[in-house]
């Protein structure tokens, strides 16, 4: 079986390779923006400059969304044990398995996969404070909680 201390590492590393992309995407834009800034093209340079700077917008809101659910994600105890759906709660269903922390969708932890899922989702709303043994139907489709961890 795998830990709950490795699938909220697997969650931290791919939310930082969100941020280290989203990172280098601001740069490349603020680099094309200033290049812009340098040409003589009259109202094509007004243009480009300004569809720069909406991306630049665009890709610093992504940025901040992604930072936030980084600092969410820290705070999280992956040690501490868990008896009913909470942040850093790690779920077994009958149809799948879920990790409460932030909206990551799919984590692959070995062979096995988890679904990274926000307690503001859907399912994560529908799920929040039920117990082992607990069903809950989601979707249409009802399930066991099997495990909590």
């Amino acid at each position: 079986m795998i830990s709950k201390s490795d699938i909220h590492q697997a969650c931290i590393d791919k939310l930082q390779s969100q941020i280290d992309e989203l990172t280098s995407a601001i740069e490349k834009v603020h680099e094309s923006v200033i290049g812009e800034e340098n040409s003589t093209a009259g109202n094509k340079f007004e243009t480009a400059r300004a569809m720069g700077q909406e991306e630049l917008e665009r890709l610093n809101i992504q940025l901040a969304a992604h930072v936030k659910d980084m600092n969410t994600l820290i705070q999280i105890s992956a040690t501490k044990p868990c008896y009913s759906v909470q942040l850093g709660a790690y779920i077994e269903t009958t149809k799948k398995k879920l990790y409460m922390c932030t909206a990551l969708g799919k984590i692959e932890v070995g062979k096995e996969v988890i679904f990274a899922v926000s307690l503001g989702s859907p399912i994560g709303q529908v799920l929040l404070g039920k117990e082992k043994g607990d069903s809950v139907v989601f979707a249409g489709k009802s399930e066991k909680i099997t495990a909590i961890h």
